[in-house]
């Protein structure tokens, strides 16, 4: 146990002195930026976190919740044939269309179908493999995890939108102004928030004195918790000492979870695909679906071939020009045991359409491994819906080098990558970042005066460094929603605040 280290009463956060003069003004200048960014990351933390977990452990939640419909008697018996199934499944809801099939992972699951009831999120139905009998049904975005999955990932409203400018219109050839989900753009706006949260707080929390008369005592400063000492010095050092050892894997969650954004990810796609083209695919013969199209609440494709075009079918006419029926479930699910899918794989029914000139364009069978799956494991494979021929084959890394490194990130966020070392990872980071918060509110509290935020004194000289400003200039240029943001933070501060007496008391102005 280390002895206790003097620090400004008034401002208890560095584990040394209060640092004095030019760096004095820029410690305080930085707090007040933790601070003001804590007020925004904050709740997102707490939501991401919270509804992370339950992410996480999608499976067991669901196998709770809806065992009756996910889960059937295991049994030596054959599988009733696929189309029979689905027969069943059209039957039991007439105003629905079949849209995939994903055949058991093993002999006591369900076979699942997606219809499409017109809803947003579509429908999931049930049947036991054995009989044919359509056990129930489940709403993709219901449930617990449904709500988790709306909250995590546009804050459960995507039918607010707004129209911005897209910086790939660059480089691209769409148009500028496009349209964006505003509870999406809230969730990129407040993860570069966390960005700034973190940087502030690591410069905080890294040791004030120098590396001559303190040594390699300063690193280990930062994993020492002052038992003895206790009030906020205490509550410091264990907010700290959690933060600082989920630094690197939070700063990479967030930029992995950005691939789910609308906005960033959508620029970010653009760039990622000029500087590193995809692989072509090999049929010339093609449809205007793309993979994208094909992404369903609770089974998404690889966010990085979100653009890959779907190959049509070859399509020959038989003696009186009709067109043959297409081949049947139980042939598909043949060929994806032949082409090695992993259990638990997707089989998406063709699409077919009319081209510019009128003719109609036959698409293809969609063979692909849902999640939880690795980057690896990231496979479609297109199937000619009449010969059952294999069309071609896409992968993440086809996408181009950076798509791959993206799809190994969000692999390991979705804690799939590295199997149940990537789960508890996630799920320790989640706890860590709970934690994080409880605990800083708990500081706020032990160091707020009544009538103030508990804000550090704002010197009247305050200012940045130039690599503070870099630092925040590059986030803008990177984040232009945050950089918006974070200008009518830094007007009200110096606008609002210093001239109303009641907010500069309150907000610890000098």
């Amino acid at each position: 146990m280390s002895e206790p280290i003097a620090t400004d009463p008034q401002d208890e956060i560095s584990p040394g002195p209060a640092p004095v003069d030019s760096s004095s003004r820029q410690w305080r200048s930085l707090w007040r930026v933790h601070f003001y960014s804590g007020m925004f990351a904050l709740p997102f933390i707490l939501l991401m976190a919270v509804t992370g977990l339950v992410i996480l452990y999608t499976d067991p939640i669901q196998q709770l919740t809806e065992g009756d419909v996910r889960s059937v008697e295991a049994s030596s018996a054959a599988y009733l044939s696929f189309d029979q199934q689905a027969a069943a499944v059209q039957a039991a809801y007439p105003e629905g269309t079949v849209l995939d099939v994903t055949p058991p992972a093993d002999r006591e699951s369900s076979t699942r179908f997606f219809i499409d009831d017109g809803s947003a999120a579509g429908l999931h139905a049930f049947v036991n493999p054995y009989t044919g009998k359509v056990l129930g049904d489940s709403k993709p975005d219901g449930g617990l995890v449904g709500l988790a999955n709306r909250l995590h990932g546009y804050l459960n409203n995507d039918a607010i939108t707004i129209k911005l400018p897209a910086v790939a219109a660059l480089w691209d050839d769409d148009p500028v102004m496009r349209t964006y989900v505003v509870g999406d753009l809230i969730l990129e706006i407040l993860g570069v928030w966390t960005l700034v949260l973190i940087g502030s707080g690591l410069y905080l929390f890294w040791p004030r004195r120098s590396r001559q008369s303190q040594g390699s005592k300063g690193v280990r400063r930062l994993f020492t918790v002052r038992w003895a000492t206790g009030g906020r010095a205490r509550w410091r050092d264990l907010h700290g000492l959690a933060g600082f050892v989920m630094i690197p894997v939070m700063i990479l969650t967030i930029l992995s979870g950005m691939g789910w954004s609308t906005y960033w990810a959508e620029n970010f796609n653009s760039l990622a695909a000029e500087l590193t083209p995809g692989k072509p695919a090999e049929n010339t013969a093609s449809t205007t679906v793309t993979r994208g199209d094909l992404d369903r609440f609770g089974n998404q494709i690889p966010w990085a071939t979100g653009d890959f075009v779907i190959p049509a079918s070859y399509s020959p006419a038989t003696a009186d020009g009709s067109m043959p029926a297409p081949i049947s479930l139980d042939s598909m699910v043949k060929i994806a045991q032949s082409e090695g899918m992993k259990p638990g794989y997707t089989i998406a029914f063709p699409s077919n359409e009319e081209d510019e000139a009128g003719n109609l364009v036959y698409g293809s069978f969609t063979l692909y491994n849902s999640w939880p799956r690795t980057t690896g494991e990231a496979r479609d494979v297109f199937i000619d819906q009449f010969s059952g021929a294999r069309l071609d084959e896409q992968t993440v890394g086809g996408a181009g080098a950076i798509y791959v490194g993206m799809d190994y990130l969000v692999s390991t966020h979705m804690g799939t990558q590295l199997g149940l070392f990537s789960r508890i990872f996630m799920t320790l980071l989640c706890v860590l970042s709970i934690w994080s918060v409880v605990s800083a509110l708990i500081m706020f509290w032990k160091r707020r005066r009544p009538g103030t935020l508990g804000l550090p004194r704002r010197p009247v000289d305050a200012r940045f460094t130039w690599k503070m400003t870099a630092a925040a200039v590059t986030l803008g240029i990177v984040f232009p929603q945050w950089a918006v943001v974070a200008l009518v933070v830094v007007a009200f501060d110096k606008l609002v605040v210093r001239r109303v007496p009641r907010l500069r008391r309150t907000f610890g102005q000098a």
